[in-house]
This record gives C-alpha cells, sequence and structure tokens, in this order.
C-alpha cells in the first residue's frame, strides 16, 4: 500500500511566488518515489487576483498529486473591506501586529480554522503517513501539528524561509513576537524532521533549539528540469565584433536586489574597459511581488537605461531556459546576508555561462558558488570592486571553449532540484521504517 504525503504549501501552482519552485520540487519527489500526495493550497483567486499566476508552472506538477484549495481569505489579501474581521475593522493596527487572530502571523493567521478542518478532511478520507509544512508563511505547519496531536501522524517542517531569524543579518527578526516564538518552539518540539535549504540557517536553529538540533537537517534548492530540459546553455563562440550581453533572471525588488551596487559598478566598469563599454545588462523577471514597478524602482530602471542596463521583461518558467541562452554572461545579483542563498543560484550554475557575483561574500550563496569553474566574485560591493568583477566576467566570455563550457555544465548538473530533494524523500522513509520497527518491537514486548 502506497504512503500518503500530506504536503501544505499555501503558494502552490500557478502561483509563481517566493518558494512555490520547492514545494512542486517536493510534491513531485515523493510521487516519483511512489508516494500518494494531496497538497493543501489557497485559492488560486488569491494569486489572479495579484497578478502573481504563470500557467506554465501546472505543466510542471506530476499528474497523480492531488491538490486541495483551502479557502483564503486572510489579511492583506482580503482587498474588500467586507471580509475583514471586526477585530481588524475596529483596530487595523492592533490587527496588523498579529494580536488577536488564532495563529500569530500577520496576513496568514486567519487562515489556521480552515488549514485545521482541510487536514482533518483528508486524513478521515484517506489516513496520512506524513505531513510536511513548507513556509513561509508558518501557518502551513499547522496541518502537521494537528495531525500530530490528534492522530500522531509524523511531521516534517520545510524551513525554506526563516520566521524569527532574519536571514539578512543572522539575529533575531524584530518583527518576531514572543507569541510567534511560543509557536515556533511547539512545533520545533513535535516536529520529527526538520529541514533548512543552507546550513546558516539550520546552525543558527540548532544554537536558539538545541533540543531539536539531532532533528535537523539541510536539504537544499535546486534548479528544475522544465519538461526534462536543462537550463544548460550550448556553447557558441562570441565573435569579436558582437557586443557581450549580460544578464539576469529573477524578481527585482527594491531594498533586496542590490540595484544601486550594480548600477555603480556597472557605470565604473564601463569607463574602465571598452569591452563593458559597448555591452549590455540585461533584467528579466517581476517587478516586485505583483509585477508592477513602484515609483523608486520605475526611476531606477529609467536612469540604469542610460548605462545599457534595460529591463525586458518577465520570464515564463516554461521559457527560462531560452532566455538564458540569449546571454554571454550572467550577474548575480542578490540581497546579501548569511542565510540568503536564493533558488536563482542552482539555476545560474546550470547554465554553464560564466557568472559575476554581485553580493557579500559572506552570503550563503558563495558555499554554492565556490567552486564553480566560471564564478567571478566581487570581493566587496563597492563600485571599484563590483567593475573589476565586470570586467573578468567578460574576459572569461571571451576565452571559454566548448570544454570549458562543459565541464561547467557538468558541475553545475549536481545542483538539479531532484538530485537535491532525494535524499531527503529517502530520510523521510528511513523516519517511518524505524517508527514501524519501534512500533512492532513494543508490541512484541506487551504479548
Amino acid at each position: 500500500m502506497k504512503r500518503h504525503l500530506l504536503l501544505t504549501a499555501w503558494a502552490f501552482a500557478p502561483a509563481r511566488t517566493s518558494g512555490v519552485y520547492r514545494a512542486i520540487g517536493m510534491a513531485n519527489a515523493f510521487a516519483g518515489q511512489g508516494w500518494d500526495v494531496t497538497v493543501l493550497a489557497a485559492d488560486e483567486a488569491v494569486f489572479s487576483v495579484e497578478g502573481t499566476v504563470d500557467s506554465s508552472l501546472s505543466g510542471q506538477v506530476d499528474s497523480h498529486i492531488r491538490v486541495v484549495r483551502v479557502p483564503f481569505t486572510s489579511g492583506v489579501y482580503a482587498r474588500d473591506i467586507g471580509q475583514w474581521s471586526r477585530a481588524q475593522a475596529r483596530h487595523p493596527e492592533l490587527w496588523g501586529m498579529g494580536h488577536g487572530l488564532p495563529f500569530p502571523e500577520t496576513g496568514f493567521g486567519d487562515w489556521r480554522p480552515a488549514l485545521t478542518r482541510a487536514a482533518e478532511d483528508v486524513y478521515r478520507g484517506t489516513p496520512v503517513d506524513l505531513t510536511i509544512g513548507t513556509a513561509s508563511p508558518s501557518v502551513d505547519f499547522i496541518p502537521g501539528w494537528h495531525l500530530k496531536r490528534r492522530h500522531g501522524v509524523p511531521m516534517l517542517m520545510d524551513y525554506r524561509d526563516a520566521w524569527t531569524i532574519d536571514v539578512f543579518t543572522g539575529g533575531r527578526n524584530p518583527r518576531a513576537t514572543a507569541r510567534a516564538e511560543r509557536w515556533e518552539r511547539r512545533f520545533l518540539a513535535a516536529a520529527d524532521q526538520v529541514w533548512f535549504v543552507n546550513e546558516p540557517i539550520r546552525s543558527w536553529h540548532a544554537a536558539k533549539y538545541p533540543t531539536a538540533a539531532g532533528r535537523m537537517r539541510v536539504v537544499p534548492n535546486g534548479f528544475d528540469l522544465v519538461g526534462g530540459v536543462s537550463p544548460a546553455v550550448p556553447f557558441a563562440p562570441v565573435p569579436d565584433e558582437r557586443p557581450l550581453v549580460f544578464g539576469y533572471i529573477g524578481t527585482i525588488n527594491v531594498g533586496q536586489f542590490p540595484a544601486e551596487s550594480l548600477l555603480e559598478g556597472w557605470r565604473r566598469a564601463r569607463t574602465r574597459s571598452p569591452e563593458l563599454a559597448r555591452a549590455r545588462l540585461v533584467l528579466r523577471g517581476h517587478l516586485g511581488r505583483s509585477g508592477v514597478a513602484g515609483e523608486a524602482l520605475d526611476g531606477y530602471l529609467r536612469r540604469a537605461e542610460q548605462d545599457g542596463i534595460v529591463y525586458a521583461g518577465p520570464v515564463a518558467k516554461a521559457d527560462v531556459a531560452e532566455a538564458y541562452a540569449t546571454f554571454d554572461a550572467l550577474v548575480l545579483a542578490l540581497a546579501s546576508g548569511p542565510g540568503v542563498t536564493s533558488g536563482k543560484v542552482f539555476e545560474f550554475a546550470a547554465t554553464g555561462l560564466p557568472v559575476v557575483s554581485v553580493h557579500e561574500p559572506a552570503s550563503a550563496a558563495t558555499t554554492i558558488m565556490r567552486e564553480s569553474p566560471v564564478w567571478v566574485p566581487a570581493v566587496s560591493m563597492s563600485a571599484d570592486d563590483v567593475a573589476s568583477a565586470l570586467i573578468a566576467g567578460a574576459a572569461l566570455v571571451r576565452s571559454q571553449s566548448a570544454a570549458t563550457r562543459a565541464q561547467a555544465v557538468e558541475w553545475g548538473a549536481q545542483w538539479e532540484r531532484a538530485r537535491q530533494l532525494d535524499a531527503g524523500v529517502a530520510g523521510a522513509s528511513e523516519l517511518l521504517d524505524g517508527q514501524l520497527q519501534i512500533a512492532g518491537s513494543q508490541k512484541e514486548r506487551k504479548q
């Protein structure tokens, strides 16, 4: 009989919000190893209203996976004031801090009752062998916690982000309330396994919750094979007369995307290098969460265009490989922080193109890229150091051969998402096998 996984992911295909690729990957990984998989996710309308939908993502989901849409009208996503609770309408400031919510998470806490009911309904229909909540939002952990308390179902927490720790500073999240920390402690005490996307985030939590440290492990992100196709770019020499095209694919957020550091470094490189003076940097991706540029971002893009940095719109997941093939080199421009990796790191690595890193050296992305044969890191975020990295990246483009491209592609292939998840799925299966053995031994002793 197949084992049954209940995965809770607020955003699931066709939503294109942060973390959805990991959620799809986990569901596919368990289904691919013979599990029945049910996903609890928010209504598609939540994302279509916000304009955060990529219809091509639905085609990436294993056809055997069942998706249960749980009504979600909570918080900032309830645009109709008529949907607000009395507490939210009367005291919006206090409500925004999470007070009075059934779960202490602004914008998501009201989802707890609906999630609990949905998890119970799924369990009654087909008993669940394992639950996974992938967060944020952290309310995604509620179904697993409920079924663990009510029915003893093993619970796995997937921390693709952090809740009470700030991944950008490595310190306590200033928005974390005492109530949120009590819930985090409660969840971690109940969880049978806890997954993190990188070692810095795992080690922070292990230090904070030492009694749970032995159940924590790193299960990294990775790049996706879309329709079985890798984002690897076939080698073709760049004619000397053709200007180089640097590229970036990813969300462009003011305050997270290092916009000014990149622009100043790019400008400095253009004054120092004739090669860069005629090059272009093409930015692809959504502008912020909603895809609409605010005043600050719009102004930045207009200024940047004067220096050869061009915004060329978003890219559907199904078209990512084709978009990478239009670039000669990539610019890995990331928010800096010891816990920041970003899923794009793995996709960039898989292309085999030279990658110029524009982020602090202490970023967790450095751990991923440091062995790459085509990685050029900026040694700091100063304009001169960013410029030097861009100039070195251009030289690497000109010197790359078919053999060195193949070497880079081979190195990057290790980061394919299914490979990263294989060990995690195996570990979850071993967890259940071990619990069955313990239960069998206890039964024999009683007899």
